[in-house]
């Protein structure tokens, strides 16, 4: 198992690797360790810490720690809700803490070896110390939908997959609109039932902005018991 760690692990930093320092678009890292607890049958708790890094590797950018509860209702749809803890280091106003909260339901379907999968979220997010303005929401309240697909390789514990994530803007002053599209492809790595890794890459696209998209590299381990 150590080895097959350390291969993850090298292809992490090799991914990370292929992004110049100086490229247009920014770079970033995420790393995340998040584990679970089945409470009963169809209800798990699970805990997630997170860090990353931007502006190429040279800025940390946030420390965020996740409580969910989820409940899987029938056999394609689940529901759940969660509160997340964020220090975020803002670029120009330095260390602020953020209180987010959301909900959200998946419906999943499965046929051959594929599983599609379309998930709604309400999300609200409160930056403490930041006054509301009329060209600025606080909290901000986002709807993310995500689209995504994974595939399940026959007697192998590898499981690609692919994601694409619309947020849209609930409450702007000005205007609801679509702000940002996250596009995620990976694979999960199954060290066992309980142990698993997970590796990423994430291009973010903002539709005010379309010259400063982001690039991400991420990296996971998840336990359940």
């Amino acid at each position: 198992m150590k080895n097959k760690i350390l291969i993850i692990v090298y292809l992490f930093f090799g991914c990370a690797c292929l992004f110049p320092a100086g490229a247009q678009d920014e770079f970033g890292v995420s790393l995340e360790v998040k584990v679970t607890k089945k409470i009963v049958k169809g209800l798990q708790f699970s805990l997630e810490e997170e860090f990353r890094m931007r502006e190429n590797l040279g800025e940390t950018d946030r420390f965020s720690t996740t409580a969910e509860l989820s409940y899987k209702v029938i056999d394609y749809l689940k529901v759940g809700g969660a509160y997340n803890l964020i220090r975020y280091n803002h670029e120009t106003k330095g260390w602020e803490t953020r209180h987010r909260y959301y909900f959200y339901a998946t419906g999943s379907y499965r046929f051959n070896r594929f599983t599609l999968s379309l998930r709604e979220r309400f999300q609200s997010t409160y930056r403490v110390g930041v006054e509301e303005t009329a060209k600025r929401a606080n909290p901000k309240h986002y709807l993310r939908s995500r689209l995504g697909v994974e595939y399940d390789i026959r007697r192998s514990p590898f499981e690609p997959f692919l994601s694409v994530e619309f947020y849209h803007t609930l409450n702007d002053p000005q205007k609801n609109e679509l702000d940002r599209v996250r596009y995620t492809a990976g694979c999960t790595y199954k060290l066992n039932k309980q142990h698993a890794l997970e590796l990423y890459y994430r291009y973010v696209s903002y539709a005010d902005d379309e010259d400063n998209s982001k690039h991400l590299i991420g990296l996971g381990y998840s336990f359940k018991f």
